[in-house]
């Protein structure tokens, strides 16, 4: 399947090479006080919390007993309390499991403060001029957080990976900084293009990877566990899946011969043995189809050709490595 032209997406070009900026519809922004605060978030989710300070932002999983994928919570340190940006849709959910968490003794309070905030990402290689040129005082490096200035209103940046930021706008100010943005070279990213270059960098998101059917450790999130932590809920089981190598599937990538759809199958080209399932499938401008899948261990290797949707007639598909854009394998379709 031929690629895109990459001249049709000239938003997605921006965010390969400029800057680009996404508002996220139902990003949620909980608010955790109380002097127990950091001991609450340390015994429900996965990665340490002790490690948070002001100005370091951490990644951190709230899982099940079973250590099965609840949000995937990006934590930051307020003056009183401690910020937890939820994944888009979680916040409500979310927000009554964690009062449910709270025990009598707990000196714990949980507000849902969503409705404060707006949230955009910021991506690209000039993301970080961006906000330079709009008064941030220091290049941020991953893991930290930083409060500056855009369009004269308050705004913190958070860079929760090597190459995107996460900005909390107050919610009635989003205009006057989006303007900013733009102004200062950031294109607006369509949806199409957003989730295009999501599945290329190989991020898992909610409602795709990031769902209740997964562990942690199965959908990528492997730098958000601490593995010398104290207990907490699900810790059980993720440590054995550690201790003894029992994390049986991964995240991968697939480069497809045609259209797939998440929730298809992917089948051995050799046995009749279900490999996986898709996750995310988009088209991209620089690799033609290729998708996200959760696939068993004997086929992750890159260069495994497999088969998605109906095994007799389905999608030729060979795994890749992910990000897309570091491992694409010479033979794919």
């Amino acid at each position: 399947m031929t690629p895109v032209d990459p001249s049709t997406f000239r938003d997605y070009e921006a965010a390969l090479n400029g800057a680009a900026y996404f508002p996220l519809s139902g990003a949620g922004y909980l608010r955790v006080g109380g002097a127990d605060r950091q001991a609450f978030l340390q015994r429900q989710t996965t990665n340490n919390v002790s490690l948070l300070s002001p100005g370091r932002a951490l990644v951190t999983v709230l899982t099940s007993p079973v250590a099965k994928i609840l949000d995937v919570l990006t934590l930051v340190s307020e003056a009183a309390s401690i910020g937890a940006i939820t994944l888009p849709g979680r916040a409500g959910a979310t927000f009554n499991h964690l009062r449910s968490r709270i025990f009598f003794m707990d000196k714990v309070t949980v507000e849902d403060a969503s409705a404060e905030f707006l949230q955009i990402d910021l991506l690209g290689p000039r993301a970080q001029t961006v906000l330079l040129s709009l008064g941030f005082k220091h290049s941020l490096e991953p893991g930290e957080a930083q409060s500056g200035e855009v369009a004269g209103l308050p705004v913190q940046a958070i860079r929760a990976s090597e190459a995107d930021y996460r900005l909390l706008v107050p919610t009635l100010q989003g205009d006057p900084v989006t303007a900013a943005l733009e102004q200062a070279g950031a294109a607006r990213l369509s949806h199409e293009s957003y989730s295009i270059l999501r599945v290329e960098s190989g991020r898992p998101e909610a409602g795709h990877e990031l769902v209740e059917e997964y562990t942690p450790l199965e959908a990528g999130l492997a730098g958000a566990i601490s593995e010398n932590k104290g207990c907490y809920t699900g810790q059980e089981v993720i440590a054995r899946q550690i201790t003894y190598d029992k994390v049986t599937r991964h995240l991968a990538g697939l480069i497809l011969t045609g259209e797939v759809y998440p929730g298809d199958p992917v089948w051995s080209q050799e046995e009749e043995r279900v490999a996986g399932t898709v996750t995310s499938a988009v088209n991209s401008p620089r690799f033609g189809h290729i998708a996200l899948a959760i696939l068993r261990r004997p086929f992750l290797s890159p260069g495994t050709d497999l088969i998605v949707g109906d095994k007799e007639r389905g999608v030729g598909a060979t795994v890749a490595g992910l990000p897309f854009t570091a491992s694409v394998p010479e033979n794919s379709p």
